[in-house]
């Protein structure tokens, strides 16, 4: 039977945790959750291994975020709110050129902050992996967190991909939408395999040389002609979509994404 607490080796010492003995009880348990969310999944940890690694009392985790689903929620708010923002200055700023609204300019909003968040050796690395295990672990759980967290956001980039490419269809933008979010995913959680490969020439975690070459090869993807006008519409079956895919969309009453950062 798995004990309701962690192993005393499995959990993270409370000083790499919060150094700075000033350092108040939330943020340590938010520091402390992420963590161990990452190392361990959200469903191994109790709140109980957060308190104690935050040094912390646990009741002030109800308190705090009214329970470990709410201080989950709060760890990914907190990490995803400064890279939307950044994201839609960015855009704004491509905006407010006087030239029309460039592919490459809005392409570069969206993926460059995404890397440098994950790059951030503080806390993106640990955010990355918490999501990857998420991903595997709680599936309706991370759908909720990234609808929360990121559909505003897509739909403002997705409309201006349309802006910027006016023969496509809006499903065609929403597919090669899809597959940029799948690249981007990749070169964060994966990036060893062609350093390998390249023998070092070819480095994801420099974010300055994945950018632009990033860019180059969404945007000739988005470019390509439309699909959609070129074979008949086909209206999958809801019954025809894995259980958990018809769970998260449950709710949605419209064709727009929902679910992608």
């Amino acid at each position: 039977m798995k004990n309701s607490t962690l192993e005393a080796s499995h959990v993270i010492c409370p000083t790499d945790i919060a150094p700075d003995s000033t350092t108040g009880s939330r943020e340590r348990l938010l520091l402390a959750a992420e963590r161990l969310f990452a190392a361990h999944g959200y469903s191994s940890v109790s709140v109980r291994d957060i308190a104690n690694a935050a040094r912390a009392n646990s009741a002030l985790v109800v308190y705090y975020f009214g329970g470990k689903e709410g201080l989950l929620s709060e760890v990914y708010r907190r990490h995803c709110a400064p890279m939307n923002r950044e994201r839609v200055r960015l855009l704004n700023e491509s905006r407010s050129e006087s030239e029309p609204l460039s592919l490459e300019k809005v392409l570069e909003a969206f993926i460059r902050p995404s890397l440098l968040r994950t790059q951030d050796r503080n806390s993106g690395v640990y955010f990355t992996r918490l999501r990857a295990v998420l991903s595997g672990e709680n599936s309706a759980l991370l759908e909720k967190l990234v609808a929360e967290n990121f559909d505003e956001s897509t739909r403002i980039f997705v409309d201006a991909l349309c802006t910027a490419l006016p023969k496509l269809t809006r499903d065609d933008v929403l597919w090669r939408f899809h597959f940029l979010l799948g690249a981007i995913y990749y070169t964060a959680t994966g990036p060893t395999r062609i350093y390998t490969f390249s023998q070092g020439r070819c480095n994801p975690l420099d974010v300055e040389a994945t950018v632009p070459q990033m860019v180059a090869f969404a945007a000739a993807g988005f470019r390509g002609e439309s699909v959609d006008h070129a074979r008949p519409a086909r209206r999958s079956r809801r019954a025809d979509l894995p259980a958990r895919v018809r769970a998260a969309s449950k709710s949605a009453t419209n064709p727009k994404v929902r679910g992608v950062a």
